[in-house]
Order: C-alpha cells, then sequence, then structure tokens
C-alpha cells in the first residue's frame, strides 16, 4: 500500500499458495484460497483506508487545529469478503465554531449503516429471486462473507432497501392521465409495446386442510 501524502510503501503478506505436482484441481484458484485471498486483501485495503481516514479527521478542516482525544470504541462493519472490527475513535469538536455536542465518532457517522452498499445489493437481488435461505446458502458457497450471515439478516436489510426505495418514490399515484375520464377517448393512443407490471401473491385455498 503507498499513501497519497508520500509515506513509505507498506507491504503485507495477505496469501500463500503452495503447489506439488499439477493436478486438475490444484490449476489456478481454488474457491477456498479466492475467498481468502479476498478477505485478507479486503481486510488490508480497509485497515489503511481508515488509518487514513482518521489521520484527516484528527485536525480541525476549518482552522486546522489538532482536535482532543476523547476515547475510543469498536464498531463491526460487514463486507462482500468479510466482517471487519474497527477502531472508531471519539473527538471533541473544535471550539472555532458551534457544535450540537461536545464531541463525535467520524467513523461512526461515515459507516452508519455498518453493512457495504454491495452487501446490500447483493442480498436484496438474491433475495428477490430466491428464498432468503437459498440466498444464505449461496452466499455461504462464494463469499467470505457467506459464513456470518443467516437468513434472518437476508431478510431484515432487504426489508431496509424496500422501504428506502419506495421512500424514494414519494405518494401514490393513482392516475397518470390528467383531464376527465369522457375525454381520454380522445388522447392519441400510445406507442407499441406496452408493459404491464403485476404484483405477484399467493392465494390460499378456501378449504383450509392441516
Amino acid at each position: 500500500v503507498e499513501s497519497d501524502d508520500g509515506t513509505g510503501e507498506i507491504i503485507q503478506e495477505i496469501a500463500q499458495l503452495e503447489r506439488g505436482q499439477l493436478r486438475p484441481e490444484e490449476l489456478g484458484l481454488t474457491l477456498a484460497e479466492a475467498k481468502g485471498l479476498l478477505e485478507g486483501l479486503q481486510r488490508t485495503v480497509v485497515e489503511q483506508q481508515i488509518a487514513e481516514y482518521s489521520k484527516q479527521q484528527s485536525s480541525c478542516s476549518l482552522c486546522s487545529k489538532p482536535r482532543s482525544h476523547k476515547g475510543a470504541h469498536a464498531i463491526v462493519y460487514r463486507t462482500l469478503f468479510g466482517k471487519i472490527e474497527l477502531s472508531s475513535p471519539r473527538l471533541f469538536h473544535c471550539r472555532c465554531q458551534p457544535q450540537p455536542t461536545r464531541s463525535f465518532s467520524p467513523l461512526a457517522e461515515l459507516l452508519a449503516e455498518r453493512t457495504s452498499p454491495e452487501l446490500l445489493y447483493l442480498e436484496a437481488k438474491f433475495a428477490s429471486l430466491v428464498s432468503y435461505g437459498l440466498s444464505m446458502k449461496l452466499f455461504e458457497e462464494v463469499l467470505p462473507i457467506g459464513a456470518e450471515i443467516n437468513a434472518s439478516t437476508i431478510r431484515n436489510h432487504t426489508l431496509a432497501v424496500a422501504e428506502k426505495l419506495e421512500s424514494e418514490l414519494g405518494d401514490e399515484q393513482v392516475f397518470f392521465i390528467e383531464g376527465c375520464e369522457r375525454d381520454w377517448e380522445e388522447l392519441p393512443r400510445p406507442e407499441m409495446p406496452l408493459t404491464v407490471g403485476i404484483d405477484g401473491g399467493y392465494v390460499d385455498s378456501c378449504e383450509q386442510k392441516g
């Protein structure tokens, strides 16, 4: 890792691969090796990014005076390639401008969701195609984070994503055609093709059977 501020390179070993006589199952990376490599690489990159960000936040952005340190606590951030525990320092606000609170946690505010957007995206995408349980099994198979995800987590995250998207739509619009119904026949016909979306659902039998 080479920082933009000109400091020296940081070299960290993230994986070792050993091979003997070539066999088909050892050609290239195995799935387990790829998952381990991604998890190690993710952890290294995240740790350096957090260290750089914390360094930037240690001084006031307006007057450049160093902020006083109040303490630190650990937060857990979930990514596609592993769950990472991070140290989140708590800093006192600079007195050069009024603030609603005396102290704040820059990292905790930055990572308010505690789950990366890409992980939320994949959870919501697969949960819309198959069951929460099958989505969990898929993540367990191909992603380093898979062993730490359960069906309830996927359900809760998918629900949160759906509610966020729903809130961005605004108020429901019943009609998309303006004017009086008696005048609609006089309107020009829309260009083809027409696309209609229908919500799916289950209908229980009128004869309930145990």
